[in-house]
């Protein structure tokens, strides 16, 4: 009997999967510590705050998690500091590409590694078939996470760039068709979006990538969900709850223990 139990535990401990071992080491403590845009295109807060609840509630059902908001217009000294720590992570990332990022965010990247470094081809190239490997940030970024990690209790800092987001742009943009507008005849949404998870005590950083287009005409899942008369601002919400859970579950199976 004890010889069965044995084997018996063994099986279930090489079956459980990668994210219930996780959730049973003690529920680590994140901060969802800024969803913003350093894209080409200027996204609506509303957009932001959206997309901030749905990750906050994927999260949720794996971690302790720790929200502050950067979405306000009136900035304090420490909501800069963590659009610092959000473009260190980006400019360091093998994803980064200059020419789609917003003012800000290029002359950050210029700063800190060189307007020629991004321009070298061959350097560009090296770089992208790094995809996923951790890096670190620079030193005085990693002070300032491991402060305010300090601060608010938590293992790891999560980092969301939304580059892109629309409703195909011949309709003016995702604030061009009215989120309410049942009106879908060639309408797309798209969302693409970069994300970094950042382990407080060490400055590492795991980088991932979601992208996302999704038609009128191949979403028949909607129907299902929302009936026939599904809307835009439906589309929207449905391509927003794929990526966040595709989010989670990359970090859950890929980036904590890359961090680590």
């Amino acid at each position: 009997m004890k010889k069965f139990l044995l084997i018996l535990g063994l099986i279930i401990f090489w079956i459980v999967p990668a994210e219930a071992a996780f959730e049973s080491s003690g529920n680590p403590r994140i901060l969802l510590a800024e969803v913003a845009s350093y894209g080409q295109y200027q996204l609506k807060p509303e957009f932001l705050e959206n997309f901030s609840d749905i990750i906050n509630e994927k999260l949720q059902a794996h971690f302790e998690v720790e929200t502050r908001m950067t979405l306000l217009d009136d900035e304090d000294d420490e909501d800069e500091i963590f659009s610092l720590i959000h473009m260190d992570a980006i400019a360091h990332s093998r994803l980064y590409r200059r020419e789609l990022a917003n003012v800000k965010m290029t002359r950050y990247g210029d700063s800190v590694m060189g307007k020629d470094y991004y321009q070298d081809e061959i350097e560009t190239e090296a770089r992208r078939k790094l995809e996923g490997t951790p890096y670190y940030l620079t030193p005085k970024i990693s002070y300032y996470v491991k402060k305010l990690g300090e601060k608010y209790g938590v293992d790891y800092m999560l980092f969301c760039n939304v580059q892109d987001a629309d409703v195909w742009r011949k309709t003016g943009g995702i604030f061009g068709a009215s989120p309410s507008s049942d009106d879908l005849r060639g309408k797309r949404v798209q969302v693409e979006m970069e994300y970094f998870l950042i382990d407080v005590r060490s400055g590492r950083v795991f980088e991932g990538q979601n992208s996302d287009k999704r038609t009128s005409l191949t979403v028949n899942v909607l129907i299902g969900e929302y009936g026939s008369n599904f809307t835009v601002g439906d589309m929207i919400n449905f391509v927003l709850n794929d990526q966040a859970d595709k989010l989670v579950k990359n970090i859950l199976r890929r980036g904590l223990q890359a961090v680590s």
